[in-house]
This record gives structure tokens, sequence and C-alpha cells, in this order.
């Protein structure tokens, strides 16, 4: 089934990026360095046929990938993502302190950043688990992850818009490859275990047949299908296995709370 298609805003940010990928290649041939695809997608961390779909309008930039490309571009991502860019903006809001405080405060050695502890009425911290699944069986434990990394912490001023729990939220990790560029492997999502009713292109973490995976479900003639964002895994129809929901995706790193796509 088609993805939706991008809006013009989506649009305008993929042209934006395309025409500074281009002058970036120009300065790459100056300089004699490496200026294909799939050098550049090797830097940036993901295939080149993903790098291709942003850059012609196929897929839609989120900010983990509008990051990367900042990084390989030497370009703010204001340049080709005013969008994006306003989102990174509202995220350091969030951790970094108000600048009259900053002001109050020592200066710093050059390149050091301050380190400032979240408002607890701000953030809020969701534990991150290990699913132990059985085929066939919706029941699951959930295994804390300890000293997994720095925490993974959510606006709760977007907790309580959603409407979500807190408490019963939990945050897993994303395996293979067939969400990518969406999600790659090793991302964590979190996902909320207490809304398991399937919606038509919504994200949900599945057990399917024993195994944890994280997919957009369809609805289509009649039947539902687990489909990846990744061209090469094709969809699967949930029928053809033991399939139960865990959850829905609420929230991944660099996206609104909400999965559908």
């Amino acid at each position: 089934m088609p993805a939706q298609p991008l809006t013009t805003e989506q649009l305008e940010d993929a042209a934006r990026l395309k025409k500074l990928f281009l002058s970036w290649q120009q300065q790459q041939r100056d300089a004699s360095a490496p200026v294909s695809q799939e050098a550049a997608a090797e830097r940036l961390g993901f295939n080149q046929s993903a790098l291709s779909q942003y850059l012609n309008g196929k897929i839609p930039l989120n900010v983990g990938a509008a990051t990367k490309f900042s990084e390989l571009l030497g370009r703010s991502v204001a340049e080709f993502s005013p969008r994006l860019h306003d989102q990174l903006k509202e995220y350091a809001s969030s951790v970094m302190p108000e600048e009259s405080a900053a002001s109050d405060a020592a200066p710093l050695p050059p390149g050091a950043r301050r380190v400032v502890a979240d408002d607890a009425d701000e953030m809020v911290e969701i534990r991150k688990v290990r699913l132990k699944l059985r085929a066939g069986v919706s029941r699951f434990e959930a295994e804390p992850i300890d000293g997994d990394g720095d925490p993974l912490k959510v606006s709760r001023a977007e907790l309580e818009r959603q409407g979500l729990n807190p408490d019963k939220l939990i945050g897993i990790e994303v395996r293979g490859m067939s969400m990518e560029p969406l999600m790659f492997e090793g991302d964590t999502v979190v996902i909320d275990p207490t809304d398991k009713k399937l919606v038509s292109r919504e994200l949900y973490a599945l057990n399917f047949d024993g195994d944890c995976c994280v997919k957009q479900m369809l609805h289509k003639a009649g039947a539902w299908y687990l489909h990846s964002i990744n061209s090469d895994h094709k969809p699967v129809r949930a029928e053809s296995g033991q399939c139960d929901v865990i959850g829905r995706v609420v929230y991944q790193p660099g996206r609104p709370l909400k999965g559908r796509l």
C-alpha cells in the first residue's frame, strides 16, 4: 500500500535539502573527495535508497534525519526545514535553562556545556524495558533495563494533552531494519500497553510469532497487514501468523506523540 503523500511543506523541505546536497557534492568534487550518494549515505548512517527518498520528497524528513543532514552538509536545519528547526528549538527549550538564569551563572570554559537538572513538572522519565514474549500468548513480562544510557524523558505537558498516563507507558528498543529510515535498529520508542485497539496507519508494537516488532498496521480489503517503511520488506498479513498487539506507539524521540503516518 502506498505511503501517505507528503504535504506541500514537506515537499518544500525536500527541495531545499536537495539543492543544498547538490551544492555539497560540488564542494566535495572540488576537494577531490567522495561525492556519491552511497558515500554520503554511509556517513549519514542510513542506506542510499533512504537518502534518495529524502532528497526527492518520497518520505518526509524527521528531526533525527534532519540533524544528520545538518552535520553532513555543515548547514543549519533552518536552511532546509524551518518546520523541524522550530521543533528542535522546542525540544531544546524543555531541557535548557532560561537565558536569564544562565546569565547569572559563572561563565563556562570554551566548548563546555552547562548541565541542568530537568524540572520535575516539565519532563517525565519513562522506564525502558525488555519484553519477554511467547507466540500466541497476549500477556507479556516487562523486565526493566537498568543503566542503559541516558534515561528516556518526555514532556509532561504533551502526555497530559494526549491523555496518557506516564506510569502505564514503557520504552522498548526497535529491532531490525524494516522501519528504516523512520526508525533504526537500537532506537527507543514509547508504547502504551493500555491502547491495543487497531487503527489503520497507526504504529504498534506487536507480538508476532513470539517476536517483538514495531510496524504500521494497515487495513485493506477487509484484512490487517503489518506494513514496513523499508521497501525491501513486503507487507505481511496479520493472519499469516500468531499476532497480538502489545501497545500503540505514542512517542519516538524526534517525532510528535502520535504514531500515525
